[in-house]
């Protein structure tokens, strides 16, 4: 790890050599500063390029510094809150004789049922709990953005191809060339105006292939306050998990 002095701020930052022409720049999810350089690239030529870009690593610091860190991994037990459509709802978990995991919301709190086979079994409770949420969150996901997708199509005047629920690790949605919709199933977890800020989002790249002014104006001309979802999503985005 290298370090630099930017202003009054020592930076950490990581030097990754390939074979590349130019050196590239990037700031992280996590705030880490990592330069891609050529392999023969010396470090003083390095710094220099650093210098040159600090004013614009100092905002992509600051802008990065904004977004709020993964939830740490649930252990499934009762008291712990998960969120569903921007409400945040808690864990009430109890040992059953059951196969496997059961998941209900009811009377505003998350209902699970584990198999009595897994009581003192951390590892396996929290495993099948896991996987009995993300197919209850992908049931729910499926018909509500499905809802949207319908609502949304016809103001468009669009029609996609199909609609699949996926569990993206990166994104929270994309459109294929062949008119399909992809959507992670963890927006769910965000306020619906969000989802609908995703579907309209997708729903605009079946008219536009990228992001053009033009795209930004389709979207705008639906959801007038789009800019300030789309800042929501780029600082809680990686709040949505479980």
């Amino acid at each position: 790890m290298e370090q630099i002095k930017i202003g009054k701020q020592i930076i950490d930052y990581e030097i990754i050599r390939s074979d590349r022409k130019s050196i590239g720049i990037i700031v992280d999810k996590d705030s880490n500063l990592v330069i891609r350089a050529p392999i023969k690239t010396d470090k003083e030529k390095i710094k220099e390029v650093i210098s040159d870009k600090s004013e614009g690593i100092l905002e992509k610091l600051e802008k990065v510094g904004e977004i709020k860190p993964a939830p740490k991994p649930k252990e499934f037990l009762s008291g712990e809150k998960l969120s569903y459509l921007g409400r945040k709802y808690r864990l009430k978990v109890k040992p059953a004789d059951i196969d496997k995991a059961k998941i209900k919301l009811y009377q505003g709190r998350f209902l699970i049922d584990y198999p009595k086979a897994f009581e003192g079994d951390d590892g396996k409770r929290i495993s099948v709990i896991r996987d009995a949420l993300t197919e209850w969150y992908r049931g729910k996901a499926k018909i509500k953005i499905k809802e949207r997708v319908d609502k949304y199509r016809e103001e468009l005047g669009v029609k996609p191809n199909s609609i699949k629920i996926k569990n993206q690790k990166t994104r929270w949605g994309s459109c294929s060339s062949l008119d399909n919709l992809n959507f992670n199933f963890k927006i769910i977890m965000a306020p619906m105006s969000i989802v609908d800020y995703i579907v309209v989002h997708e729903l605009a790249h079946l008219i536009y292939d990228n992001h053009s002014r033009e795209f930004w104006q389709t979207i705008k001309s639906i959801i007038p306050d789009y800019e300030e979802r789309r800042e929501w999503l780029r600082i809680n985005g990686r709040r949505l998990d479980f």
